[in-house]
């Protein structure tokens, strides 16, 4: 009840001193602005890459290959830590009794090789994988001919070349960045492409050190991802790839959990129970994969320059309000003599000009809070992307309102406009009534 006036009178000063308010204002809805944009920026780019490498890259939830694929004797002899039919048909009964946590999965044949068009050979590195689990995995980039047609609508004997492999091939066509949509996915039509020769032949060592080579048609250009992977990677069907090989065994499993955050216990319940088997496997979630070591090294840089540009923002943002509320309470210290010649104590001029503070700070985070949702609809509507790094993606610029950036920075921002009130304040308050009324 007692704070109802002081609630009243400071309302009517945060009306009556327009001015000073205005300016207090703009400072907490430019500080509220710049942090709620720049966290929208980062945390859209966190979720853009993370979905890159789970949905378009195929690589799921959880990695499933032969204990030490990942280590220093896999990479260099990779066909003796393939998954065979024992392991298999380990793999497919677990995951078939825990289908209600398992959305797909998918089997994957790492290889390399000669690609040939009729001229000269070039190395490929090739992914052989079960192509309708990998066209559901990849959701929304199910569509990933930058040319051509992609590999569920074309034969099991087609293959898909990275567009710098097909230009090596003597193949020419769109290039990625014509036909990609505002979200980062390609436009589903079938492009035209032209190649001196319709296809090609790819030639490997087999699982027994034997030379084999199979004729491919060219189904279509695909995007690898990385600019340097990108003059190397073949897809084609797992069938494909076996044959090239003469195997029935895969490189690893790709399994994707309906729930995300399952990814680490759905992997040490594997690895249980493969150890009770005798199997020597070993199931890991994506991204503490080798395969990860990108996305990894890339989130950790997008952490501290998350760190570093929020200090900057806030503390910009901060003094930049403190130095406001700071001059607007210093120039009205006359108005606080009147206030205490009229019979008001020290404790409730205090009260008074911190109320007023945060009905300023309030007032303008809900003005900042509207000022960022048109500043973010237009961003998302103006259709910009750029190119970064490695990537042969271009990478479209979003933003998204978060609330927990919109309570960090209405939080922070109205503590800042309190604490600087405060303290000037409390000293003008504390100075005799003759000497505050005759404040120059």
């Amino acid at each position: 009840m007692a704070l109802t006036p002081l609630f009243r009178i400071a309302w009517r000063n945060v009306r009556k001193n327009w001015r000073h308010s205005l300016g207090s204002m703009l400072s907490i809805v430019v500080g509220f602005v710049a942090i709620g944009l720049f966290e929208g920026y980062l945390s859209d780019l966190e979720d853009l890459n993370r979905r890159l490498y789970e949905q378009r890259a195929m690589f799921g939830t959880v990695l499933v290959e032969k204990l030490g694929a990942s280590a220093s004797e896999g990479r260099q002899d990779p066909l003796a830590f393939l998954l065979h039919r024992p392991e298999q048909a380990f793999v497919d009964g677990l995951l078939s009794a825990r289908q209600s946590e398992v959305v797909t999965r998918m089997r994957v044949l790492l290889l390399s090789g000669l690609a040939s068009s009729g001229r000269a050979g070039v190395v490929f590195f090739g992914w052989g994988h079960d192509v309708a689990e990998g066209t559901r995995l990849r959701g929304p980039w199910a569509w990933n001919a930058v040319a051509g047609r992609p590999l569920h609508l074309s034969g099991p004997n087609s293959v898909m070349v990275g567009g710098g492999l097909a230009r090596l091939l003597d193949c020419d066509g769109p290039r990625v960045g014509e036909v990609v949509n505002r979200d980062g996915t390609l436009i589903a039509a079938e492009r035209p492409f032209t190649c001196r020769r319709g296809r090609v032949q790819l030639a490997a060592t087999t699982e027994s050190g034997q030379l084999n080579a199979v004729d491919a048609e060219i189904a279509g250009f695909v995007d690898a991802g990385l600019k340097e992977l990108d003059t190397r990677f073949a897809l084609m069907p797992l069938a494909l790839a076996q044959r090239l090989l003469d195997t029935d065994a895969v490189s690893f499993y790709v399994v994707g959990l309906a729930d995300r955050g399952e990814a680490a216990r759905f992997a040490a319940d594997l690895n249980a129970a493969a150890r009770g088997r005798g199997l020597a496997l070993a199931a890991v979630p994506w991204y503490d994969h080798v395969y990860g070591e990108y996305y990894r090294r890339g989130m950790a840089l997008l952490g501290l320059y998350r760190v570093l540009v929020v200090l900057i923002v806030v503390t910009i943002a901060g003094m930049s309000v403190f130095t406001t509320m700071l001059k607007a309470v210093n120039e009205r210290v006359r108005e606080i003599g009147t206030l205490r010649s009229l019979g008001y104590r020290r404790p409730q001029i205090v009260v008074l000009f911190t109320l007023e503070a945060a009905l300023l700070a309030l007032v303008s985070a809900t003005v900042g809070l509207a000022v960022t949702a048109v500043a973010v609809a237009l961003i998302n509507g103006a259709a910009i992307s750029y190119t970064a790094g490695v990537a042969s993606l271009p990478i479209p610029l979003t933003v998204s309102l978060l609330p927990r950036a919109v309570a960090f920075a209405a939080i922070f921002l109205s503590g800042v406009a309190v604490f600087a009130s405060l303290f000037p304040a409390r000293r003008a308050a504390r100075l005799s009534i003759p000497d505050a009324l005759g404040h120059a």
